[in-house]
Formats: C-alpha cells, sequence, structure tokens
C-alpha cells in the first residue's frame, strides 16, 4: 500500500476518496511526525474545535490499515508516499528513478477549500517537486545530448520545459535547454527565445547538436556476441556511462532487436515484440521460443518486474532465442557469457592521439571529446548519474597528488565500505586506480568548474591530513579557516616552509609563511627564511615586531637577532648579543657557534674562527641540517688556504658535499673562487668558478651570494689591471646588495670601487661608516690595501 499524490490524490490497491484525510496524510508523509495540536491548528484553525476535527480524520484514515500511529501527543505515517520516494531517489542523484514517479503536479486536482496555510503549504510544496522534476530531466537531457541522443535530448528537454506544477523556466534553466536545442529547429527554441526576449537575457551561442560517435574498441565483446548460440543469454555489465547502450546501438545494425527498459505495466519491456497485448509469462516465453530471434535488452534494473520474472525462466529453459541483457551490476542470472565492459586502453585508441590522457578511455568522455563538447562538462553530468558520492571521491581524489585514502573518508565523512564501492566504480570506469590516482587529465579540470566544491572539499582535506602534506590544502582553504584551524594549520604551514628552506628555497619558504597563521613559530622560521634570502632588514623587522623588547627575547630569537647583526654588519651589537647569550648558561647551539666563528674572522682571528667553524660544521650535522654544516666546512676550507694549503686540496671534499644544496652551494663557491683570487690561480681556473658561481646565485634568487661573487670577480679584474672590466663587476655587485641590509658587504664594493675611480670622499664616507658599524678591521684592510 501506497499514497499516490504525484498527479492525483490516491492510494494504491485502494479505493478512498476523502481529500482531507489524504491531504493529513501527504503532510505527515513529507513533513514528518507532528504534535496534535500543530496539526490541529494547522488544518481546522477555523472549527469550534480543533482538536475533536482532528481526531475525527484520524478515525477516517483507520481505513487504511497502518496508516498513521497515534503515539501520546504525536501522529507519524506509517505508509510510504510516492512523493517521499521521488525527494530520496532526486537526494541520491538517480533522475531516471525519480523521473518514473513523477506523474504530475503534487495532489493535482484536489477539491476542497483550504486555509491560507495550509494552501501555501500545498502549493509550496507542489512548486518545489516540480523544480526537483525539471532539474532531473534538464540532467536526463544533458546527459543524451552529450552522446548524441537526439530523441531522448529532445525528448527530456521538452519535459523539463512542460513539467506539471513547475512555474516558468527561470534564466538559468532557459540558458541550459538553450544550450542543448539551440542549435535545432525543434520547435522549442522560438518558445525559448520569446521567454528570453521577455527576461531581457541574452542567449549565447548554443553547443552544437553532437554528431553519433562511433563504437571503438569492442572489438572482442561484439565477436562474443555473434558467437553466441541461440538459446544462451550474455550478461553485459558495467557503470553507468562506460557504453553498454552505445554496444546494444550498434547490435541494432546488425541483426539484433534492442528494446530498452520499461517501468511501467508488466510486461512492458517486452510488449514491443507482440501485436497485441501480453497477458501473463506465458504468452512473453513463447515469444521468445523464435531460433532466429536475436534480442538485446538494456538495463535490467529499469524493467518492470514480470519482464525480469519472464528472463528468469528463460535463463532456466533455454527457449530458443539469443538474449543479451545489459545491466549496472554483474549477473543476476545464471550465465557463462558474462561480458564486463572496462574503460577503453591506449591501444584502443591509437588513432585518437591525446584522447586517452584526456579521457582515460572513458567512453562518455571519450564521446564529448572526439565531438568537440568540453569534456568537464560531460563528466560533470555523468557524475551526476553516478550519485553525489562518486562526485565528491572524484573531486576529493583529484584535488590531491598524491591522494591520502585515510585523509579522503574522514573528509568526506565515509564509511570504509562506502568509499571502497565508490573508488571501485570510479576505476572501473577507468577515471582512478585503486589506490585512488585520477587517470585523466578532465577530472583536474572539474575542479576549476566547481571553485566552491572545491574549496571546501580542500578544507576538509586539510583538517584530516597529516602535518606532512595538509599546508597546500589550508592554503587552498584560505578564505574559510576557522579558529579551531589556526593551530594545526600554522603547524603545516611550519612544516612546509622548514623543507622548503632545507631544500633550499628559502624565498618560497618567506612566501609560505606569510600567508600562514602568525604564531610565534612561524614568525622566527619567517626571520630566518628573510634572512637566507638576502633581506636583513626584514629579518630584523620581523624581530622588531614580535618581540620588540631586547632584554626579553626568547633565546632562539636572540640567536636570530644575532644573524641579523651580522648580515646588517653591526658588529658591536653582535658582540653584545653573543655574550648575552653566553651568559645564560645553555650549551652553545650550532647557528651561535658559527655565529662566533664569523665574529673571529671578522676581527682577523684566524685560528680561532677555524676551530669555532669545524665546530659549528659538526654541531650543524648532529642538528640534521647539512647545507649549513657545507657552509661552515668552506670557511674552514678557505681559511686553510690562508694557512698554505693548495686551493684544490683544501675545497675538494666540501665542493663534493655541497652539491645537494644549490643555495648554500652559491656561499660555498664564492669562498672557493675568494681562495683563488687569493693564491693567485691560473685564470681559465678563476673564470670558470666565477661563471658558475653568478649563474647559480642568480637561479636560486640568492642576491647577497651574487654579489659577493661578482666583488670577488672584480677584485680578480682589478688585480689584473682590467679597470673596465673590474668597474662593470663591482657595478652588477652593487645593484644586488642594494636593498639586502648588509652593511658590511654593501661597504667593501663601494670601497673597492671607490677606490678604482679615485673618489676619494666617497671611500672616506665608507670607511667611516664601517668602522662605526664595528667593522674596524676591515676599515684597517681595506686602508692598508690601499697603501700597497
Amino acid at each position: 500500500m501506497k499514497l499516490l499524490t504525484l498527479g492525483g490524490a490516491a492510494v494504491e490497491g485502494v479505493t478512498y476518496r476523502r481529500e482531507k484525510p489524504l491531504l493529513l496524510l501527504a503532510y505527515l508523509c513529507l513533513e514528518g511526525p507532528q504534535p496534535r495540536r500543530r496539526l490541529a491548528s494547522l488544518f481546522w484553525p477555523d472549527a469550534a474545535n480543533p482538536m475533536n476535527s482532528l481526531a475525527q480524520n484520524l478515525i477516517r484514515l483507520r481505513a487504511l490499515p497502518g496508516a498513521v500511529l497515534e503515539q501520546g501527543g504525536r501522529v507519524e505515517a506509517l505508509i510510504p508516499s510516492d512523493a517521499q520516494a521521488f525527494r530520496d531517489h532526486c537526494l541520491a542523484a538517480r533522475p531516471s528513478d525519480a523521473l518514473a514517479l513523477y506523474h504530475g503536479a503534487f495532489l493535482d486536482g484536489l477539491n476542497i477549500t483550504l486555509n491560507p496555510d495550509l494552501e501555501e503549504w500545498l502549493l509550496d510544496t507542489r512548486e518545489t517537486l516540480a523544480l526537483e522534476a525539471r532539474a532531473a530531466h534538464l540532467t536526463q537531457a544533458e546527459h543524451h545530448h552529450a552522446h548524441g541522443e537526439h530523441p531522448q535530448t529532445h525528448a527530456h528537454a521538452t519535459h523539463a520545459y512542460h513539467v506539471p506544477g513547475a512555474p516558468p523556466c527561470d534564466p538559468e534553466d532557459l540558458l541550459r535547454l538553450w544550450q542543448i536545442l539551440g542549435h535545432t529547429d525543434h520547435p522549442l527554441t522560438l518558445t525559448l527565445r520569446r521567454d528570453a526576449s521577455e527576461l531581457a537575457l541574452t542567449l549565447p551561442a548554443p553547443a552544437p547538436t553532437l554528431p553519433a560517435t562511433p563504437l571503438i574498441g569492442r572489438a572482442a565483446e561484439l565477436a562474443a556476441l555473434a558467437a553466441l548460440p541461440p538459446g544462451q543469454i550474455a550478461w553485459i555489465s558495467s557503470p553507468p556511462g562506460l557504453g553498454k547502450t552505445a554496444l546494444l546501438d550498434h547490435l541494432a545494425g546488425h541483426g539484433w532487436r534492442v528494446l530498452p527498459a520499461r517501468s511501467g505495466p508488466p510486461l512492458a519491456t517486452l510488449q514491443p515484440l507482440s501485436a497485441h497485448p501480453l497477458s501473463s509469462a506465458a504468452d512473453a516465453l513463447n515469444l521468445l521460443r523464435d531460433t532466429r530471434l536475436k534480442l538485446a535488452l538494456d538495463d535490467w534494473e529499469d524493467m518492470d518486474d514480470a519482464t525480469r520474472t519472464v528472463l528468469t525462466l528463460a535463463a532456466r529453459q533455454h527457449p530458443g532465442a539469443t538474449l543479451a541483457i545489459t545491466a549496472r551490476q554483474p549477473p543476476a542470472l545464471p550465465t557463462p557469457h558474462h561480458l564486463p565492459l572496462h574503460a577503453l586502453t591506449e591501444h584502443d585508441l591509437q588513432a585518437h592521439p591525446g584522447a586517452h590522457a584526456a579521457t582515460g578511455g572513458h567512453p562518455t568522455l571519450l564521446a564529448a571529446h572526439l565531438n568537440g563538447t568540453p569534456p568537464e562538462q560531460t563528466l560533470d553530468a555523468h557524475l551526476t548519474l553516478l550519485g553525489p558520492d562518486h562526485r565528491h571521491l572524484l573531486i576529493a581524489l583529484a584535488a590531491q597528488d598524491p591522494p591520502n585514502l585515510a585523509a579522503t573518508r574522514a573528509a568526506l565523512n565515509l564509511t570504509p565500505d562506502t568509499l571502497a564501492a565508490t573508488l571501485h566504480t570510479l576505476t572501473r570506469e577507468g577515471l582512478t586506480t585503486p589506490d585512488g590516482q585520477v587517470l585523466t587529465t578532465t577530472a583536474r579540470q572539474l575542479l576549476n568548474a566547481h571553485p566552491l566544491t572545491t574549496t571546501l572539499t580542500h578544507l576538509h582535506l586539510a583538517r584530516h591530513h597529516p602535518r606532512e602534506t595538509a599546508w597546500p590544502h589550508w592554503l587552498a582553504a584560505r578564505h574559510y579557516w576557522e579558529p579551531h584551524d589556526l593551530p594545526a594549520c600554522a603547524a603545516a604551514a611550519h612544516w612546509h616552509a622548514d623543507q622548503q628552506m632545507k631544500s633550499g628555497h628559502p624565498a618560497r619558504a618567506a612566501r609560505t609563511l606569510e600567508s600562514a597563521p602568525q604564531t610565534d613559530a612561524v614568525n622566527l622560521l619567517r626571520g630566518w627564511a628573510e634572512l637566507r634570502t638576502g633581506n636583513a632588514t626584514a629579518a630584523q623587522r620581523t624581530v622588531d615586531d614580535t618581540h620588540p623588547t631586547p632584554t626579553h627575547r626568547p633565546r632562539p630569537w636572540q640567536i636570530l637577532a644575532a644573524a641579523c647583526a651580522l648580515k646588517l654588519g653591526h658588529l658591536n651589537i653582535l658582540r653584545e648579543l653573543l655574550d648575552t647569550l653566553d651568559h645564560t648558561g645553555a650549551p652553545p647551539e650550532a647557528r651561535t657557534v658559527h655565529l662566533r666563528g664569523m665574529l673571529a674572522l671578522r676581527e682577523a682571528r684566524d685560528a680561532e674562527a677555524r676551530t669555532l667553524f669545524r665546530q659549528a660544521g659538526l654541531r650543524f650535522r648532529s642538528e640534521g641540517l647539512p647545507g649549513d654544516a657545507v657552509i661552515a666546512e668552506s670557511l674552514v676550507a678557505m681559511l686553510n688556504v690562508r694557512q698554505g694549503q693548495p686551493v684544490h686540496a683544501a675545497f675538494r671534499d666540501v665542493l663534493h658535499a655541497s652539491r645537494p644544496f644549490p643555495r648554500e652551494r652559491v656561499h660555498v663557491l664564492t669562498n672557493y673562487v675568494y681562495s683563488l683570487t687569493a693564491t693567485h690561480a691560473p685564470d681559465t681556473d678563476v673564470n670558470a668558478a666565477y661563471e658558475e658561481t653568478v649563474t647559480l646565485a642568480e637561479q636560486t634568487n640568492d642576491l647577497e651570494g651574487g654579489a659577493a661573487a661578482w666583488n670577488t670577480w672584480g677584485v680578480h679584474a682589478h688585480l689584473a689591471r682590467d679597470y673596465e672590466q673590474a668597474a662593470h663587476r663591482y657595478r652588477r655587485a652593487l645593484h644586488l646588495v642594494e636593498g639586502t641590509g648588509n652593511l658590511r658587504l654593501h661597504g667593501l664594493i663601494q670601497s673597492n670601487l671607490s677606490e678604482l675611480t679615485d673618489d676619494h670622499a666617497q671611500l672616506a664616507a665608507t670607511l667611516d661608516l664601517l668602522s662605526g658599524a664595528g667593522h674596524d678591521t676591515l676599515s684597517q684592510t681595506i686602508q692598508n690595501n690601499i697603501l700597497r
């Protein structure tokens, strides 16, 4: 027993014509259990005793046993209704099942007077259901349009426009219909033009009518069907969209009778075989006794029950006809002839270059690709038929590289069984691999077609991905972070930026951290990233903005401040900060030891500097920072050259060790070429080394490293009395160092250029600047060099 409300008001299998009780029953079916007082006030607001009127109508419903349940002060409908089933099919993206139930407007022809509130509910519900029916027809029309199936396309488009109970088409639906019909001579196109004119809506160029796509890559299946003996049944199975119907359409031209499934009265699917109405299973079986008959039946799941019963009997009796049945699931009938359809292979599509990469061999996407339709639109329509789980999963997988199935399942709130089944379907269709890798570029194009869905998917993925892989998803959803997301988001950004730093890309790390929630840890790493890019001024600003009071800075921030002081050329400040760090009693970190070595080097205490750099290199390696270690080791090599060790012997090991770290290698090469120049190595060796250094500095965007290399190369030309080349190189160095805040390097380059151009005033100003910043040793060295 079922309540029928679409197209009228009745109860299936029962003669019951009391309209008010049926309306009450329909309300309960759609709105769920209700308080008795709510029902009484809504249905009988003007009655002398509304509660009594409700009771009388509930008594009348007892003629339908089990239709309602009265429990305390609540009333609940227990009878199923076509309207609720229709809604369930719509929500589950089963448009064909939904439309099979929509026989007309909700409660059409009701002849009772309704109060305003109840009438409003009835009209709103009628319109809502009708709009859902229109959406289902449009989905079906777009699906058939993508397949080049013109009769079905036109039928669904017409039904979409004329849905009983629906208001006039809104602009969005008009545009969808126009894209489907605008290139045809269908009569509805004139109506669409008129409606668009009334709405002041400009109709775009419609999508062209698609030609039928030839059958590709099904030679084995066609051969198996051609060899099928009389009386045998072949079962052709696959998820929707893999070409079952196209295969049967091909059979229609090769001696087969093809019948689509019908879900109407008993034996409706087989009725076209007979000139007279079929009254029994025996009548239908008699039709199947013809051994010359080759019958292909499309879509087992949508057939009427009586036809399925007859085919089950035929599978046992083998009456004579050769049968082929398509279905979405594996065989429901015993048969040795099972033909599962899969996605087409690259070999199948070798005559169509690029088709497999674009479509993954999926026949529905292939048809669109060959006909010139944007494949993502076809995939979109196809996913609507498969259901929301398939759409959400494919978008989530396309948003990851590589996919994390555990995080995906949690992000989409899927049970393990649902994830496995949905992924299995996508894999059978050739859209993914079993581990979730997306096989078609069209799926990634789908991300752009649904930006909001994609962004929210990234947000859910970010919340469930491990810290090591979460940041790209947090970044993609940055406008949707909630307060409780910020700690995990900051941790993911910090880890991601730290990996960028370790791989030699501090500029990328700085950009990552600028987009992250600004926690203390994020700001600290951002300061180091800015320092590594050569922007010591920005790094110092980060220190001052985060911890403006120097005496209250945590130790990690004091170390960063000391590194900034070194880069900015403030040796006096560096000494004070290192003394403060030593007085805390904490064991020295690798960076602190390295900074002490740099201070000793600047003050010409070479033996002490060499010892400190050796210690720093060992500490860096123990802390898992090999990139920093090679810089310290190259400084040891440079100091060893000063003590008389040959350049190539001193630098051989560290040059090899620095190859995996391009940014750090710039510093290693700079120290190497400085040593070559200082030892008057042959020009061929020197120039080749300088070329590599400045090229690598440019590739890694290392402004300081490039400036130091160009400056030292300028010194080499200066000493060789090639003054024009020296001036060119000094100016290249000055251009690179501007804005970095490195006072020492800027002063060193400027003094070299001033000496070359005999600009004594500029030279004096530069030396005063260096002395004032604590670079007395450097200032004195420059003066001694000039005197020599």
